[in-house]
């Protein structure tokens, strides 16, 4: 709603605009009603409004006058100038100052006060509205240009020879690249709110970089950064930035430890986050122009300098971080994705138990961060909705506790999901999931129909016709499904034999088992034992 101030030294006529116009139906907020002009330049300086109602005949400084001190110094403020019978020639004058209308004011009735500001805001949110698809426009390009410089520092730290021969971009250096000396801060943070605050800027990892960086570029201007001294910042992962500082002379650093510690006061004052800091060595460059390899190994310098506080709350560790070699990645992933794909409880918790009780030295967090997503790819193993949501998660995990707890839950919602998909419909009558619950506790037993359906108080044959209609398959059908899935869970996990794992699920006829076991995999057991193996 568009906010309007009034100005009149007479009480009661401030009285009338305030009561009796139903601002809130012409889409206006009343501000307030200043008795001076005095009054209404501070009331503006606390909060522009976007329509200012002035008398003219006033002491000190009149309505003209407050009118073209407003006009200079607020241009985007629509005045409205109300006049008296007979001063007319104030009217002429504010018309001459470019005021947008004026009204007598004792005339006009409130609904002709009101349709008159009507037609002056009516060209204000014209305005507005062209001024806010250009900002819009602007953020747009603003957020396309940020994409791309996340996706080209990735790919210069990918280390896939993608980016040999490809020049570092001058645009985006600001004159860094031509620098005799050149530096790095890598800034980074941890979110330190709880989840009920609800702050959107904190929900999107990338907006809230990426408003960072433009407040971090506001405040590091030249007079901070030194004379002849070059910033560009690089957004780095989700929750990195680097400071890409250039000189013309060495620069000290003490000077170095001053904009790190103003630049980490400045993320903490905009967002509840904790803040980190690596500040690099100084290079070199002299005349030589500098390099993508230059670049990408300060990348990566400044990444594993805030890489130990993973592990740490307080200080910085000396901790060295052990780096996983490829052999040992795909061995662990292999084993997650493996018991994913077979939906085997104990063996992904076994597998998964590798991820979260580390050796000494603790494993470097960007393998463990790479190894958790290549873990958990949608493309090779089926998840639940509520874990593919979690995934995206994964980057804003800043420390080892909050790896752990992510993990945890992760886990907890993948078994009670396979345990969901074991278990009949809740809309299914409670005597057939109660038989359901009872076969899969019993898969071993001699299960007989008669004796289940007398547990539940019901006739033999009205429980069988009811447990096909409920669960799509009647009773025997669904005793050999379970039975064949712990059958082949028993040849995936266990040495036992096969005529062993027969006997195990209640098949004491080894031929039958196996003729079973053929239609249900379509393989017979041995083959499936050799397969798995």
């Amino acid at each position: 709603m568009l906010k309007i101030l009034m100005v009149d030294d007479e009480k009661w006529v401030r009285e009338r605009f305030a009561q009796r116009i139903p601002w809130s139906d012409g889409g206006f907020t009343f501000m307030g009603a200043a008795s001076s002009a005095k009054e209404a330049i501070s009331m503006i300086e606390r909060e522009v409004p976007h329509l200012l109602l002035t008398d003219i005949t006033m002491p000190n400084m009149n309505g003209l006058e407050l009118a073209a001190y407003v006009r200079k110094r607020w241009p985007r403020v629509r005045i409205v100038i109300l006049t008296a019978y007979g001063e007319f020639e104030y009217a002429r004058q504010a018309i001459e100052l470019g005021v947008d209308n004026y009204l007598i004011k004792l005339a006009q009735t409130p609904e002709q006060i009101l349709e008159a500001c009507r037609k002056v805001a009516e060209d204000l949110e014209q305005e507005l509205d062209i001024d806010h698809k250009l900002e819009m426009q602007l953020k747009l390009e603003r957020e396309k240009e940020w994409a791309k410089k996340r996706q080209w520092t990735e790919r210069l730290t990918d280390g896939d020879g993608s980016m040999q021969g490809l020049p570092v971009p001058g645009e985006w250096l600001a004159g860094v690249e031509s620098a005799s000396y050149v530096t790095g801060i890598t800034i980074g943070w941890r979110v330190t709110w709880s989840s009920g605050q609800g702050d959107t800027s904190l929900e999107d990892p990338l907006q809230l970089q990426s408003q960072l960086a433009e407040i971090l570029e506001a405040k590091l201007d030249a007079q901070m950064l030194g004379d002849g001294n070059r910033l560009a910042i690089l957004p780095l992962q989700h929750t990195h930035l680097l400071l890409l500082i250039g000189a013309k002379r060495e620069i000290p650093a003490f000077h170095l430890s001053q904009l790190a510690r103003i630049a980490q006061d400045t993320v903490h004052a905009f967002a509840p986050v904790k803040s980190l800091a690596h500040i690099g060595s100084v290079e070199e460059l002299g005349k030589l122009r500098w390099t993508e390899k230059q670049l990408a190994n300060l990348i990566r310098k400044g990444r594993d300098g805030l890489a130990a506080y993973f592990y740490s709350e307080g200080e910085k560790p000396s901790t060295v971080l052990r780096r996983l070699d490829a052999q040992q990645s795909r061995e662990w992933t292999a084993a997650v994705v493996k018991a994913l794909q077979r939906e085997n409880v104990e063996a992904f918790r076994e597998a998964v138990t590798v991820m979260i009780t580390l050796g000494a030295p603790p494993i470097h967090p960007g393998d463990l961060l790479r190894l958790t997503r290549q873990m958990l790819q949608p493309e090779l193993v089926r998840l639940p909705d509520a874990v593919a949501a979690r995934l995206s998660g994964i980057d804003r995990l800043t420390t080892w506790n909050t790896y752990c707890e992510w993990w945890l839950a992760t886990i907890d919602a993948i078994c009670e999901w396979w345990n969901q998909q074991d278990q009949p419909p809740v809309t299914v009558r409670k005597e057939i999931q109660w038989m359901c619950r009872y076969i899969r506790e019993h898969y071993q037993a001699d299960l007989q129909l008669a004796e289940l359906a007398k547990l539940v108080h019901m006739h033999p044959s009205y429980a069988g016709q009811m447990f096909k209609q409920e669960i799509g398959e009647n009773f025997l059908e669904y005793v050999n499904r379970v039975r064949m899935e712990k059958a082949s869970e028993m040849l995936e996990r266990t040495t036992m034999k096969i005529y062993e794992v027969s006997g195990a699920v209640g098949i004491s006829d080894y031929r039958y088992f196996c003729k079973l076991f053929k239609s249900h995999t379509g393989v017979t057991p041995t083959q499936y034992k050799s397969k798995m193996g």
